[in-house]
């Protein structure tokens, strides 16, 4: 019984290590991401000021992944469910958004005056 115990506690604290390690994607990258792409298109030259604002979050990132460097390359390396790729995915929806909304206006794709309409055309022209 007591070995039952210590795998579901330590389960529990797989769990807890990986909501944290989502916790701080999507906090720094989804919702600081967002958020600085937002402002940087309010600039004159929104693409410049993304860029600066990537290589300010990155900064951020490099601390946190390398505290949790080990622990992921464990995950990995031993196929837990944590890391599947559906559940990546759906655990990391606001890091991938804010991400790639960043990168879109660092790229020039998304400017001030990008409407909605014209992000359709992207889409139904690459078909």
């Amino acid at each position: 019984m007591g070995n039952q115990q210590e795998s579901v506690y330590i389960e529990n604290e797989i769990k807890k290590r990986v909501n944290s390690w989502y916790l701080f994607l999507n906090q720094i990258f989804g919702i600081i991401g967002f958020s600085l792409g937002l402002g940087c298109l309010g600039t004159s030259s929104p693409a410049f000021y993304a860029c600066i604002s990537i290589i300010f979050i990155t900064s951020l990132y490099i601390p946190g992944y390398l505290k949790r460097k080990q622990f992921i390359k464990f995950l990995r390396e031993n196929n837990h469910p944590e890391f599947k790729m559906i559940k990546i995915f759906k655990q990391g929806l606001p890091f991938f958004i804010g991400y790639l909304f960043l990168f879109l206006v660092a790229f020039g794709v998304l400017e001030s005056d990008t409407s909605f309409s014209s992000i359709l055309e992207l889409f139904i022209k690459s078909e």
